[in-house]
């Protein structure tokens, strides 16, 4: 004890307590360093797992609004002749007319896509729910679809990637085509959609 006492009076001892003090007050300065070196870097992991995840909800709605809704659906009935039978005294055959339905198509091709199919399961007469998911490339977050048809034909696709969530509304407008004697069409087309970022 005594020698420590000595070198702390002494000029070598002074010099040792500054290099111990400098020493303690450059580990001080490393582990502040190092602590936000760690915080900064958590956050920009998380910045990026954000960025990453508006990046597959922008770019999942952009696909929907760009591949959906450019079909019309068309249901109705046709004036129609049919043959029933021969008249045995003329052997002419006989007819009768009247309104048949006609199976629903598509137009411009029968492929069709979400909206005409979940049209079609419903006729537009009641709601249609669904989920899927949106895979994208690997290293990108997948993407939760929920699909949502009202009763006439409205549709909704909300989008969700972490905390992001955008919608993709579809407006259905169905119009009533005739000429009273041979066709009676009800023709359901969707508008281009709209895209909102968020979803309630």
């Amino acid at each position: 004890m005594r020698s420590i006492q000595r070198k702390l009076h002494s000029e070598r001892g002074t010099s040792f307590l500054i290099a111990l003090l400098f020493f303690l007050i450059c580990l001080t300065m490393g582990s502040l360093i190092l602590t936000a070196a760690t915080a900064n870097a958590v956050k920009a992991k998380d910045r990026y797992e954000n960025q990453q995840n508006y990046l597959a909800a922008a770019s999942a709605a952009r696909l929907i609004k760009d591949t959906i809704g450019n079909y019309t659906y068309t249901e109705g009935k046709t004036w129609q002749s049919w043959q029933t039978g021969i008249d045995p005294a003329t052997g002419l055959p006989i007819m009768e007319s009247g309104w048949k339905k006609i199976t629903p198509f598509l137009s411009p091709d029968d492929e069709g896509d979400l909206l005409t199919d979940a049209y079609d399961d419903t006729r537009g007469l009641t709601k249609y729910r669904g989920s899927f998911e949106i895979k994208a490339d690997e290293g990108m977050p997948g993407v939760q679809a929920e699909f949502a048809m009202e009763q006439g034909g409205d549709a909704t696709i909300v989008l969700t990637a972490g905390e992001y969530s955008m919608a993709v509304s579809f407006t259905a407008r169905t119009a009533h085509t005739t000429d009273h004697t041979t066709y009676d069409y009800y023709k359901t087309s969707w508008s281009s959609g709209v895209i909102t970022k968020g979803a309630d």
